[in-house]
């Protein structure tokens, strides 16, 4: 219950959320992020029980939030200032990268922390990480506050138009700007062609994604002990760390080596959940390592095809609840299946399925190029 709680409610704000980024400083929006995540863990800690968890995950819920969409947009404008919009695509690579091996050293330290101090410790420890987040946006350059300022009746932007101007910060702040904002994000996304391919190759590739959630419960099933899946999942998240390095070179790819990259991942995924045995997760790994490195290379792909005049955190919000969308798609795929077979031929067989529409739209998404 608690899991669902905290995903309906990330899903019912992520693009409102996403429409506040547009009208305020994102810089201060990432700090509130992170203000609010440090709440989650100091509700954990403090109120260990049903409640104290159901609120510390609706906090979480509303910090992912706020955080997704912000700080993509924000990023890619900071660079967009200082002329260096192309290095977008390097610099988010590199940081989803890093971010990975932090999370697998963060893992590794878990266990030890919880043999010295129980729940606590690692609680108490978890918040200071939370802290030294806020401590490190708070360094972070004020962003450009303003560049776009939606009314209900603005055009979706053309690419081949001129650069609208932005409208002046007077009309800012309200609640009908909010709407206007959320509005025309929601147009943009329905109405530009790049965007919606990309946004139709994101979903498509976070199904294959989504298989992650299975993984460990494959590779059980293929009767790798406990310590094994944990040496593997590890595996997983390093080759994943390496995959996604190389995500602003996979951004460039399109038409049939786009389509061959998703292709092959998709394929490795289902022959990994059909064999057995170190190839099996071999093949796992690969597969899960390059359809992550795609839904990197996504993002990138949506920060170029979106206008300067566009609501750039609305439309990345809208990506986000797209991919989740696509996660829904597999968890019900493979959830429903395995009512009437095991779990290894499921996986297999909506690995095969899902691959196909995610060939197809990666066919047609546009290359991450400025």
């Amino acid at each position: 219950m608690l899991l669902v709680v905290w995903s309906v409610s990330a899903f019912l704000l992520e693009v409102p959320s996403g429409a506040w980024a547009d009208l305020v400083d994102r810089r201060r929006l990432l700090v509130a992020s992170g203000v609010v995540y440090v709440a989650a863990f100091l509700t954990w800690l403090t109120w260990p029980s049903f409640w104290g968890f159901l609120l510390g995950f609706v906090l979480w819920s509303v910090s992912d939030a706020m955080h997704s969409g912000t700080w993509e947009a924000y990023l890619f404008d900071q660079l967009a200032d200082h002329g260096a919009s192309a290095s977008y695509g390097r610099i988010r690579a590199r940081a989803e990268s890093v971010a990975l091996v932090v999370m697998a050293a963060a893992i590794a330290v878990a266990a030890p922390l919880h043999q010295l101090g129980g729940y606590p410790l690692v609680g108490w420890a978890s918040a200071a990480v939370a802290v030294v987040h806020v401590g490190v946006t708070l360094s972070l350059p004020r962003a450009g506050q303003g560049r776009h300022r939606a009314e209900p009746d603005d055009p979706v932007p053309d690419r081949t138009t001129p650069r609208a101007v932005a409208p002046t910060p007077e009309t800012s702040g309200g609640p009908d700007t909010w709407r206007g904002t959320l509005a025309a994000g929601l147009r943009h996304a329905r109405g530009s062609q790049p965007v919606r391919r990309i946004l139709l190759g994101y979903a498509a590739i976070v199904a294959l994604v989504g298989f992650d959630e299975f993984l460990p419960l494959v590779l059980a099933a293929d009767g790798i002990t406990v310590g094994g899946v944990a040496l593997v999942m590890a595996a997983i998240v390093l080759l994943e760390a390496v995959a996604t390095w190389l995500a602003d070179r996979v951004a460039l790819l399109r038409g049939a080596r786009h389509a061959a990259l998703v292709g092959v991942a998709g394929l490795l995924l289902a022959g990994g959940a059909w064999w057995s045995g170190w190839v099996a997760a071999a093949a796992l790994a690969c597969g899960y390592a390059l359809a992550s490195s795609a839904y990197v290379a996504g993002d990138v792909r949506l920060q170029h095809a979106l206008e300067e005049s566009a609501p750039r955190a609305t439309v990345t919000s809208v990506a986000s609840v797209v991919a989740e969308l696509g996660f829904l798609v597999t968890l019900a795929c493979v959830g429903l299946a395995t009512l009437v077979l095991d779990l290894t031929t499921v996986v297999a067989a909506t690995a095969l399925v899902l691959t196909l529409p995610a060939v197809l739209a990666a066919w047609r998404m546009p290359a991450g190029r400025a």
